[in-house]
């Protein structure tokens, strides 16, 4: 049971969409994969309208061995600093997912998306880094996601 068990759906989403940070880790089936993924909103408007997010991967595929630009942006995530990993994993920086918020608010208001936890904060800055840097992200996207 909720405490926002007797509260309407659209006033939850805007509970949910407040309460959005950057660092926060979610839990959510994507149509890119066949199972459920954790994802990193890693930068986000302030309006806290769009974000840019990442998956997070428990391994490198093999393919990537040989792409060093990709591997690159594969950052590892230390499961002794990230509490709600099971293993070590990796932050996919190379595939920077682009949502809004409304998506992500009204699936967790259906229980399809589920708050994980928040990434260590050292882990947050390399994230952000590697996608500012990573040429993936034009200017208008960067000033909008990364902007202090």
């Amino acid at each position: 049971m909720s405490v926002f068990d007797n509260t309407e759906p659209e006033k939850q989403q805007a509970l949910y969409r407040n309460s959005l940070n950057a660092g926060a880790v979610f839990l959510k089936k994507f149509d890119e994969a066949d199972h459920k993924k954790f994802f990193i909103i890693a930068g986000i408007s302030d309006d806290k309208l769009f974000m840019c997010s990442v998956f997070i991967n428990s391994k490198i595929h093999p393919a990537i061995a040989h792409k060093p630009r990709i591997l690159d942006l594969q950052i590892p995530l230390l499961k002794t600093r990230n509490d709600f990993l099971k293993y070590d994993s990796f932050a996919n920086c190379s595939y920077p997912i682009h949502l809004n918020s409304e998506s992500i608010t009204r699936s967790i208001v259906a229980g399809t998306c589920k708050l994980i936890g928040n990434i260590h904060n050292q882990d947050l800055e390399f994230v952000q880094n590697a996608l500012i840097e990573s040429g993936l992200l034009s200017d208008e996207e960067i000033e909008l996601y990364f902007k202090d």
